[in-house]
């Protein structure tokens, strides 16, 4: 099959603009009702609410006055910790400010009942205020549309910057003007049988080559969904300063890429090195991405997020997990093995010129590299200036149960895998594991040193 042509689907694009709701209208609707209630109010005066029912309008209780209702007393303590289990949900919240389709959507998710308690906010101004915190605090966030992204700007600046975590679900998108089939790769998944067929959505058949043919919307939609993530507009901004981005906070961010086939798409456009590098360049700890096509255009675009990572940042690439089902919702796959490494975690060391970083004195002040991991690792005679420890999922859908793994700082590589790969091709001999080999990093003889350049090179070819 040849590649798709990538491209943004007109159609898609003019609903996605029909369904954009009015903000600054809604805004300027919701002020002018809050005016005429505050009157009403002031005036005993009771509103009809959406069932048409009246309102009692009741008068301002002083905390005399409530002192003696029949309602049982709970400490604060109780009441926040209460309020904290009705607004933590155990799964992902999906789409917290936009409608989900349900072909975005897997049969699980679709039959969950509600998780949290949302109207539990509208007790009163107290538990409004703390329960906002709680919820973004206390959630983690899918998101499976570019629009349900941009929709988070009107969240209010100071929760956006609590949010620690976010899922983005990118489902290739496929559009054709001829009725014929199109397939995923037959070797997509070890749990796919044959190779199920695409949902395609069909097009007219236009005068002009320029818009014929199989079409797809997928590196594209990789890129919209970044971009959505930039500074949003902050009205009265002082420019001097830089805009704050959609979550400021960011730490980790897992990208689930579905029905990314291998040999199915070209080279990413350019754009996503100029978001990904630049843009948002340097802001994550942990960066997850499931999906990724094995072939050449993929391995370019896992090196394009990579530049979303910190220095010592955290890169796991994993099997795709979902699958877009042709009559419509996705099939969750199973998995658990994936290839992790470090980015950009070599260090230079005094005397020794090698490193880009030693051009860039102030590097580190501007960018800072990820921050070291809580705890103490287990004992390695390896630990040196050549390996980092790092704490590694054990499973990418229980992220919170993790292992420390030595990493070594040059090939990025687990160190694990790189003594092993050596001592196959003979890099290392006995000599060299009693007495250790002259480090490229510091120019000392110890253990767990530089390995042959072209052991590297092949370790890393392999990997990607």
């Amino acid at each position: 099959m040849n590649p798709a042509w990538e491209v943004r689907d007109q159609a898609d694009q003019a609903e996605d603009y029909y369904s954009h709701p009015l903000r600054a209208k809604n805004r300027e609707l919701e002020e002018e009702n809050f005016k005429l209630k505050r009157i009403l109010r002031k005036n005993g005066i009771t509103w009809p609410n959406k069932y048409g029912i009246h309102q009692t309008v009741s008068r301002k209780r002083t905390r005399s006055s409530t002192s003696n209702a029949s309602i049982p007393y709970l400490p604060p303590e109780i009441m926040l910790k209460i309020l904290s289990y009705s607004l933590a949900s155990r799964y992902p919240i999906i789409d917290p400010l936009g409608e989900t389709k349900k072909e975005h959507l897997t049969p699980d998710e679709r039959g969950r009942p509600n998780q949290i308690a949302i109207h539990f906010l509208a007790t009163c101004k107290a538990y409004y205020e703390e329960g906002k915190k709680m919820f973004w605090t206390q959630n983690t966030f899918t998101f499976t549309s570019v629009q349900s992204v941009k929709l988070f700007s009107e969240v209010d600046a100071s929760y956006r910057r609590l949010v620690k975590q976010a899922n983005l679900r990118v489902i290739a998108r496929f559009y054709d003007d001829e009725d014929r089939p199109h397939r995923l790769p037959r070797d997509h998944h070890e749990q796919v049988n044959g190779r199920p067929r695409l949902r395609v959505t069909r097009r007219a058949k236009e005068p002009t080559l320029a818009r014929r043919g199989f079409r797809t919307y997928a590196w594209y939609q990789l890129v919209d969904f970044l971009e959505a993530l930039l500074p949003p507009h902050i009205p009265g901004h002082d420019h001097a300063t830089p805009r704050p981005r959609l979550m400021p906070n960011l730490e980790v961010m897992r990208i689930d890429l579905v029905n990314f086939g291998d040999d199915m798409f070209q080279y990413p456009p350019a754009q996503l090195h100029d978001v990904a590098s630049h843009q948002l360049g340097c802001s994550l700890n942990e960066l997850i991405v499931t999906g990724l096509p094995g072939d050449d255009p993929g391995s370019r675009t896992g090196t394009e997020l990579s530049g979303l990572l910190k220095d010592d940042g955290l890169m796991i690439t994993h099997a795709p997990t979902l699958i877009a089902l042709k009559q419509g919702g996705l099939r969750v796959l199973q998995g658990s093995a994936f290839v992790k490494k470090v980015v950009r975690s070599m260090r230079p060391v005094t005397g020794v010129n090698h490193h880009h970083h030693d051009d860039h004195p102030d590097y580190f002040d501007e960018f800072p590299p990820a921050p070291p991991e809580e705890g103490d690792p287990p004992y390695s005679q390896y630990l040196s200036c050549r390996t980092i420890w790092k704490r590694v999922p054990i499973w990418i859908e229980q992220p919170h149960k993790r292992q420390w793994v030595l990493f070594d700082r040059v090939s990025g590589l687990p160190w694990e895998d790189v003594r092993d790969e050596a001592l196959m091709f003979d890099f290392i001999d006995d000599e060299d594991e009693d007495d250790g080999i002259m480090c490229e990093n510091c120019g000392e003889i110890h253990p767990g040193a530089i390995l042959a350049e072209e052991l590297m090179d092949d370790l890393y070819d392999d990997e990607i």
